[in-house]
């Protein structure tokens, strides 16, 4: 059987609060740099990303005896939080003026591909407006009782007719 523990005594937040400006004095420009040198960005990161620790720590208030650990392990994790944002992201600003877009695109769509889907456009363009309109719904994946109570009340088998009238248009303009 373990011996019974003394119950830890914790500090309220009235009690800790107060001492902030003087934390703030002393740690912070070792917390950026330390941070600066474990995590590879822009300053400006790093600066946002100990400024959130201190942000945190007066929401929190931790433990003053581990203050700077604590300071420390917030202030890494949001630098790499930042960072990992920063890196997907594409800033325009950043492309040069001599880079095309299609350089920086990686899945460019084929010149056939292209041209099989402008040819599937014309051939919807060529449907009947009712047709059409089915043939659309049921492509952006709505069902035969769906698309019959968005366009009026119909039946499902009205539905049914216009999509195969339209599926045998569009197979008739491309064939």
């Amino acid at each position: 059987m373990q011996p019974p523990t003394e119950p830890i005594q914790q500090q309220t937040t009235s009690q800790l609060r107060g001492d902030e400006a003087e934390l703030y004095r002393r740690h912070q420009a070792r917390l950026v740099r330390v941070i600066s040198v474990a995590v590879n960005t822009s300053a400006e990161l790093i600066e946002d990303a100990c400024q959130t620790a201190w942000t945190i720590l007066l929401r929190r208030q931790p433990d003053r005896a581990t203050v700077w650990s604590w300071l420390y392990v917030v202030a890494l994790h949001e630098a790499y939080r930042l960072a990992g944002i920063e890196r997907r992201e594409l800033h325009i600003a950043d492309l040069s003026p001599e880079l095309a877009w299609d350089n920086r695109i990686t899945n460019r769509v084929k010149l056939d591909d292209q041209l099989e889907a402008r040819d599937a456009l014309r051939a919807l363009a060529q449907l009947p407006e009712s047709q059409r309109r089915d043939l659309t719904l049921r492509v952006a994946g709505y069902s035969y009782h769906a698309i019959a109570q968005i366009t009026g009340d119909r039946t499902y088998t009205n539905v049914n007719k216009h999509l195969a009238k339209a599926r045998a248009g569009i197979r008739l303009t491309r064939g």
